[in-house]
């Protein structure tokens, strides 16, 4: 996977396998190491609760907020609040979480028709750049270019045996602020990291 995306993300971007938003892909993305090491060292894990991350988001980075400042709905999810995210203290709170990673491109391999998976591919336009690999080049080549193109997603032919062709590059993703939704998908992200990572180097581990 790896050797099928090396000119699509920067060369520090790690890789990891795994089902996201319901489907089989691998999501490449860059780690944010002093955050990993803290949530290490803090017993952090994955966030995946939306309301812990709603709540964290309204939150300073470092600097202490009043519990009773919250309101009904963020004390609520204060006393879901997982380990090491935040810090008590004096009646405040102070946010010490972030987002772990900033993910670069996901791509959807594995078995399915084209256009099957140029749907699935699709999910993960709310999020960051995105590709489908396939083992050989769709019997209408152009119309196949054409409809990726249209919807911004990359399109990769890793054939058995033969060099990786991107064909149509992924639509460059432009994040806007940071909601709920996007942290909990970096955090999903993460989660499948946190198992294991997989550097996949031949195309022939990724293609359709």
């Amino acid at each position: 996977m790896r050797y099928a995306a090396r000119h699509l993300v920067p060369d520090t971007a790690r890789v990891c396998v795994g089902s996201v938003l319901g489907v089989s892909a691998a999501v490449f993305y860059e780690l944010d190491g002093q955050e990993d090491a803290r949530r290490d060292r803090d017993g952090a894990t994955a966030i995946t609760d939306v309301d812990v991350l709603d709540l964290l988001l309204c939150l300073p980075v470092g600097e202490p907020v009043r519990i009773d400042d919250l309101g009904r709905r963020g004390r609520r999810a204060l006393a879901k609040m997982p380990p090491g995210c935040v810090e008590f203290g004096r009646g405040a709170v102070i946010r010490r979480a972030r987002p772990p990673l900033t993910p670069s491109l996901a791509i959807v391999g594995g078995n399915g028709s084209f256009r099957r998976k140029l749907e699935l591919a699709g999910r993960f336009a709310p999020f960051c750049p995105k590709a489908v690999v396939v083992n050989k080049a769709p019997r209408d080549l152009t119309a196949a270019c054409f409809d990726a193109d249209f919807y911004g997603v990359g399109l990769i032919v890793a054939a058995v045996d033969s060099d990786v062709e991107v064909l149509v590059a992924p639509q460059a993703h432009r994040p806007r602020r940071v909601v709920p939704r996007t942290w909990w998908f970096i955090e999903e992200v993460y989660r499948i990291h946190l198992t294991g990572v997989y550097p996949a180097q031949s195309p022939a581990q990724v293609r359709g």
